[in-house]
């Protein structure tokens, strides 16, 4: 066991190092001035380590019958190996992207660090002195790849353009995203201090900022057109999304049995959609009912605070009903937040040392996108029982090592997040047959993710063949689905996680239910109580 803790130790040690765009999500302090080395050398040294750190966890040798040694080294092994396979073309091709690269979530989440002191301040300020050199530093890498024929959409090198000019057309002030940072709190003099942040924004990051856009606007010229979004037009681009596949739900799975799989989803959801939404809105012809869903402007938000307000309200349920679902529960809190930027929902885990709570974001730029009977299954998925339930009760827990508290395994977490949507049905806590309704479109929006992220990468599909399946095949928004295959084509393969996940924790739950004393708060305890770890060892764990 101790060559075991060494070894996690060690790596754990190098991805806090390494994997400075991981903190921003965490609002963590650590390595608070640095951000992730984008150079092609430090990206290949980076995977190069990696694949050391996984072959060296293949080989240590453990107790096969203790558990905690089975997650600990086979969660070493797979997110070493996993993250290598990300980091592959990922400055190129990822970071750039409008919906989910590195800007827009830096524009999220850097100004909501828990500064205290005197040090953090000092370290903030050069952090945002140098988001300066990583801009220039990623338009480097992204010009070396697209003399190597590695290029982004041409739309999105543009959108993500026309949104840093957008950014640059207002000006500086406290409201600035990258001004918005609040001071340490134990600084004499705050305001001496955000003058200071205001004038590194002035006068170093804007001009990179200018650098960037009219870099990105060069290269969209020479980017690729929606005919040929997805990796399989790349040379090596089929490989390394089956890479990505594996990488994303930790199963040996070929995009075509995927796909294949998402297609019968999909046909599944629709004899749902005509049970459960039929009576309600008075047809069972399912193009009818989801341009119902998509364009009834009574089931449609007006602001961000009744967003949040009814996000609220559902958190409130979840919470009350939770102990009989759960043996443990978490401590921490867990809050509905408004933005006006970044992805549609998202979550932030809380800070053990209990100076943030568990956030849950609702991109509310534009209310109206927001569905009223869809709000309930997201809260869920997002908060409790979902990724607040799961994130917080590794944070507190005093027997994982942070490995298994903190290193992601996407369909282990995604899948957990989609499995309580329906679990959520379970527990009472929908208060409509219109909010389970909800449960459905989230469901169906999983299902299409299968079929269109396969499709793109796979199978050549363009990017309007991605957006008229989704359109025909669940009841989002146009925006929200053009918003969705965006993000598919700029992140291959993480969306496949959410419900290859679900369906691998539904069978592991079903085989359990077989014992003659099933208890579902064991099943969840056995389902939580090792961190996140591969679906293949989850298996093992929990059914022993």
């Amino acid at each position: 066991m101790s060559d075991l803790n060494a070894l996690a130790d060690e790596y754990y040690a190098y991805r806090q190092a390494t994997d400075i765009n991981r903190h921003l999500w965490d609002c963590s302090l650590e390595h608070l001035e640095e951000w992730e080395d984008v150079a092609p050398d430090a990206v290949a040294q980076r995977q190069d380590r990696l694949r050391e750190f996984a072959e060296r966890a293949d080989a240590v040798a453990i107790d096969d019958h203790d558990p905690m040694q089975i997650a600990l080294r086979d969660a070493i092994a797979f997110t070493a190996r996993s993250e290598a396979h990300q980091l592959q073309w990922s400055s190129e091709l990822h970071a750039i992207n409008p919906a989910m690269g590195l800007l827009p979530l830096a524009m999220v989440f850097v100004s909501r660090f828990p500064l205290r002191t005197d040090e953090h301040g000092e370290q903030y300020l050069r952090k945002m002195s140098a988001l300066g050199t990583l801009l220039d530093d990623l338009v480097a890498a992204v010009q070396a790849a697209a003399l190597d024929g590695r290029i982004g959409l041409s739309r999105h090198l543009s959108a993500s353009a026309d949104a840093v000019e957008a950014y640059l057309g207002e000006p500086v002030s406290g409201g600035d995203a990258l001004a918005a940072q609040a001071p340490p709190t134990e600084l004499s003099d705050p305001e001496a201090w955000s003058g200071a942040l205001v004038g590194i924004v002035e006068t170093e990051v804007r001009p990179a900022l200018r650098r960037y856009a009219e870099a990105l606007r060069a290269l969209a010229e020479r980017g690729r057109d929606d005919d040929h979004p997805g990796l399989v037009h790349l040379e090596g681009g089929l490989e390394h999304y089956r890479d990505l596949v594996w990488a994303h739900t930790t199963l040996s799975l070929e995009p075509a049995e995927v796909h294949q799989l998402g297609l019968e989803v999909v046909e599944a959801l629709e004899a749902e959609y005509r049970e459960l939404a039929g009576p309600l809105l008075g047809t069972t012809d399912n193009a009818e009912i989801y341009a119902r869903l998509r364009d009834d402007t009574e089931m449609h938000y007006r602001s961000g605070d009744d967003i949040v307000r009814d996000a609220t309200a559902a958190l409130e349920r979840a919470n009350e009903a939770a102990p009989e679902w759960f043996a443990h529960v978490p401590r921490s809190a867990c809050v509905a937040s408004a933005i006006t930027s970044g992805p549609v929902a998202f979550y932030s885990p809380p800070a053990v040392d209990g100076s943030k709570p568990g956030e849950f974001f609702f991109n509310a730029s534009d209310p109206s996108a927001w569905s009223t009977y869809e709000l309930e299954a997201i809260t869920y998925h997002e908060s409790i029982p979902g990724h607040h339930l799961q994130f917080a009760l590794h944070a507190e827990s005093t027997d994982l090592h942070p490995v298994l508290r903190h290193l992601h395994v996407t369909s282990y977490l995604e899948g957990w997040g989609l499995y309580t949507e329906r679990l959520a049905d379970e527990m009472g806590l929908y208060t409509s047959d219109l909010s389970r309704v909800g449960m459905l479109a989230a469901d169906s929006l999983r299902a299409c993710r299968l079929v269109v992220d396969t499709g793109l990468h796979a199978l050549r599909w363009t990017r309007q063949e991605a957006i008229d399946y989704m359109a025909a095949h669940c009841p989002l928004s146009i925006q929200q689905i053009t918003s969705e295959v965006d993000r598919y084509i700029g992140l291959p393969g993480q969306a496949l996680a959410y419900m290859i996940g679900r369906r691998e924790i539904q069978a592991i739950r079903a085989e359990a239910e077989t014992a003659s004393e099933f208890d579902v708060r064991e099943f969840h305890d056995r389902v939580l109580r090792h961190g996140m770890v591969p679906l293949t060892t989850l298996r093992r764990l929990v059914l022993g």
